[in-house]
């Protein structure tokens, strides 16, 4: 359709200008000029019409693609002007008779029309252009076979390697345990002069921190998380004249979490944190332990839902948030001089509570340099509240040398004699924050 366009253009371009120079040379007295003008004009249409010929000869190649389908090769083929479809929208009387191999052509045929009436100017060849160009075949009517039995050349091949030294199958199974860890030593140091207007104690202090982490994931079903966080620190007290050092920072805390996948990231958990601490801490200026290791003891058994959180391209923000509509707590007291300082009544060494419990634990990575370490706990028995979230921004100066900076908001009103107001100011909000600089060093 397309070629009989431009041929029907040049055709009224070619007689229109025949008919000019007919009337050039009817008109008496012409100057030499323009005979000259009217034969280079001349010149210059063949010239823009031989560009088109070659550009419409181009438009013609057709490309020889193997059709997955020979019912609908019509229209895999390059756009082409085909009669049978032309026939069909001609003849409304057109019938499939029921046949499936005719409905197969009908709507073939019937796409063509469509496109043949929506964009004609895609068009670019007629049928017989392509069976000139031999693209098809209608002289090929026998089934080609073929008389060679490639099992037959083949027969005498060993398909058995020959290998002179005796080879030993070794099965490797997959290591689905991951190990890492973090420790750090930092230290920092305030003055006050004896005279400073709101008072203050000069200290030297320095502070460890420790944590492992032993992760199992098969990447199906189950995950098993563990991590043993560890901190001890000291300062230098000058008020206390029992001793010089007093302990800042003192948790030794273990948090195990066994997974079973339901669905993507969310699984059934059952999460236990035992929590107590390393040293212990001592009344000022006696020799009374106020407590220490397994004084207290809390254990927490909270059975829920677990989902993982993976956000951000390069997952900067991680974590995992465990749900336990029903979980236990067990307070144990070592020491019988400390178990009533918790609650437990006199003779008994424990108590247990239940209620729900949440614990978010994430890790955002701000920028290369910074990182924010997040701990949230909360749990209730609808008698008391215990909340306590806990922030560690790690600054990484060079490769081992760190700052870090700690805050620890806890709300608790489970002690009794913080609710009877004998060991309590009128709030149950407790703050605790150090900065410090040092080592840092990560595996």
């Amino acid at each position: 359709m397309k070629r009989l366009t431009i041929l029907f253009f040049l055709y009224i371009s070619i007689w229109g200008v025949n008919n000019t120079i007919n009337a050039q040379d009817d008109v008496t007295a012409t100057p030499e000029t323009e005979e000259t003008d009217s034969a280079s004009l001349l010149d210059s249409y063949l010239q823009v019409l031989e560009s088109l010929t070659r550009e419409r000869d181009s438009l013609n190649t057709v490309e020889t693609r193997p059709a997955p389908n020979a019912y609908y090769w019509q229209i895999l083929t390059q756009p082409t002007l085909f009669a049978s479809p032309l026939h069909q929208m001609m003849s409304p009387s057109y019938s499939t008779s029921g046949d499936l191999q005719m409905q197969r052509l009908f709507s073939t045929r019937k796409v063509l029309s469509s496109f043949y009436t929506a964009t004609p100017w895609l068009v670019t060849q007629t049928e017989s252009d392509l069976t000139g160009q031999a693209a098809i075949r209608s002289d090929v009517n026998d089934i080609l076979k073929s008389h060679d039995k490639l099992a037959e050349k083949v027969a005498a091949a060993k398909l058995t390697p020959t290998i002179d030294e005796p080879v030993e199958v070794i099965t490797r199974r997959p290591n689905f345990w991951k190990f890492s860890g973090n420790t750090s030593l930092q230290f920092t140091q305030n003055h006050f002069s004896a005279n400073w207007y709101k008072g203050g104690e000069s200290n030297f202090a320095g502070n460890f921190t420790l944590t492992l982490r032993a992760n199992y994931n098969d990447q199906r079903k189950i995950s098993w998380e563990n991590t043993l966080d560890a901190q001890l620190g000291f300062q230098t007290t000058e008020s206390d004249k029992a001793r010089s050092f007093r302990p800042t920072s003192n948790v030794l805390r273990y948090t195990t979490n066994a997974g079973y996948r339901a669905w993507k990231n969310l699984f059934y958990s059952l999460q236990v944190i035992l929590q107590t601490q390393i040293a212990p801490n001592y009344q000022k200026n006696t020799d009374f332990v106020s407590s220490t290791f397994l004084s207290p003891l809390e254990v927490t058994v909270a059975p829920g839902m677990k989902y993982e959180i993976a956000w951000g391209k390069k997952k900067q923000f991680t974590g995992t948030l465990n749900v336990a509509p029903l979980a236990m707590k067990v307070l144990y007291v070592h020491r019988d001089t400390l178990v009533t300082n918790y609650g437990i009544e006199k003779g008994s060494h424990q108590k247990t509570t239940f209620g729900p419990n949440i614990t978010l634990n994430t890790r955002w990575q701000l920028c290369k340099q910074i990182a924010w370490t997040s701990r949230v706990y909360w749990m209730t028995n609808f008698d008391y509240d215990i909340w306590e979230w806990e922030n560690t921004f790690d600054f990484s100066i060079t490769k081992i040398i760190t700052a870090k900076l700690y805050l620890y908001p806890r709300y608790d009103d489970s002690n009794p004699k913080y609710r009877s107001g004998e060991e309590h100011d009128g709030t149950f909000m407790m703050f605790k924050e150090w900065f410090s600089l040092g080592l840092a060093y990560s595996f």
